[in-house]
């Protein structure tokens, strides 16, 4: 499993493409952030970009990392949401299969159709696809990281020259070490291990390029990364992505999952997403409308107490106003309380009750809890 397939799409992340990483300054002023928005008026024609990031083996003809980031200029937000790569999903003209084949059937252009489907049928602005060499220069150019890891690792594939032994704990990485830990699935979460793992090591990496003495190494490591990038960006589109996202602050790049669960199809060991979050997903985050400005209090009483990574990622990523959020006790129905215009489109997006009150609050029940198991 290449799975440096997926640190490419980081390595090309940290350029400006995905997440936008760089934070140059924790502040913009009114002057900086007009030119800012200017700049993605004259590169995309707006201000809401959609990125489709796919790690491919070019010999197998498949995706083995697939991330679709939401760039939201104006607000210097970046949300990259990881989607298994075996997700069960229908390719147009060739049935159903895993979602890393669709790059079979029609490279970048056929995967973003069925990303695009799964999410409810989102715009998708631009592909990026990269292959898998060169991932260990590009975290030596940053002269490596340090990772904690999350459990002891050893596991050697002479075939595949993969050796990976790795202790629990934080420890300093080169970039084959890293190459390896992201790499690694051989214990009981498989491959949403692997996916928890990228996303972690993506942070690390965001971390690395917002300190100052790594500034200048960005436009080597720009370099480095266009050798080997399929992409319909221009020069001057990376460039101003780049320049657009040079000051995301930390705690304005999210990452998550699609909520989904293991399971089979025939002998084939698959991943099926739950249709009906991938698409309020796709609703809340991925769309270029602007959404009320009504500050909402969100409820998680879905009885998972981790969803509420996701229900804050997608609305806050998609530019609603939540300052605040709690976890309740599993309530059966999901409700949404308020008379503002943002309770009215909360109501509708989720088909939950709008009951007159005070604040505008969004209460996820149980029957809104995603299928994960």
């Amino acid at each position: 499993m290449h799975a440096t397939l997926w640190f490419r799409a980081v390595a090309l992340g940290l350029a400006g493409i995905a997440a936008a990483t760089v934070g140059f300054f924790l502040f913009r002023t009114p002057v900086q952030q007009r030119i800012e928005s200017q700049t993605a008026h004259q590169a995309f024609g707006h201000t809401k970009i959609n990125l489709l990031i796919l790690g491919y083996q070019d010999d197998e003809a498949t995706t083995d990392t697939v991330i679709l980031a939401h760039l939201d200029v104006d607000r210097r937000t970046a949300t990259l949401v990881s989607i298994p790569r075996d997700t069960w999903v229908p390719i147009p003209g060739h049935g159903s299969s895993k979602l890393n084949a669709a790059y079979a059937y029609g490279g970048a252009q056929t995967s973003a159709k069925v990303v695009s489907a799964l999410m409810g049928g989102i715009p998708i602005d631009a592909t990026v696809a990269l292959q898998p060499e060169g991932a260990a220069q590009i975290v030596d150019a940053l002269g490596g990281i340090n990772v904690d890891v999350d459990e002891d690792m050893d596991y050697d594939d002479n075939n595949g020259q993969l050796h990976i032994h790795l202790k629990k704990g934080e420890q300093y990485m080169t970039g084959s070490q890293v190459v390896g830990y992201i790499r690694f699935r051989h214990d009981a979460a498989s491959d949403f291990g692997r996916v928890r793992r990228q996303q972690q090591v993506l942070k690390l990496m965001m971390n690395q390029l917002s300190q100052p003495q790594n500034w200048a190494k960005l436009p080597h490591i720009l370099t480095l990364a266009r050798k080997d990038v399929a992409t319909p960006l221009t020069d001057e589109q990376l460039a101003a992505l780049l320049q657009i996202y040079r000051n995301v602050p930390e705690d304005n790049i999210r990452t998550f999952t699609l909520p989904s669960k293991p399971g089979w199809v025939g002998d084939a060991s698959v991943v099926f997403v739950d249709q009906r979050w991938s698409k309020l997903i796709g609703n809340v985050l991925f769309t270029r409308e602007e959404p009320p400005q009504d500050a909402v209090l969100v409820s998680n009483a879905t009885g998972i107490p981790d969803f509420d990574k996701t229900i804050i990622g997608a609305l806050r990523g998609g530019g609603w106003n939540v300052p605040t959020y709690v976890t309740q006790p599993a309530r059966t129905s999901s409700v949404i309380i308020g008379t503002s215009a943002a309770a009215k489109q909360l109501s509708k997006t989720f088909a939950a009750e709008l009951r007159s009150g005070g604040a505008t609050t969004l209460v996820i029940g149980s029957d809104l809890a995603p299928d994960t198991e």
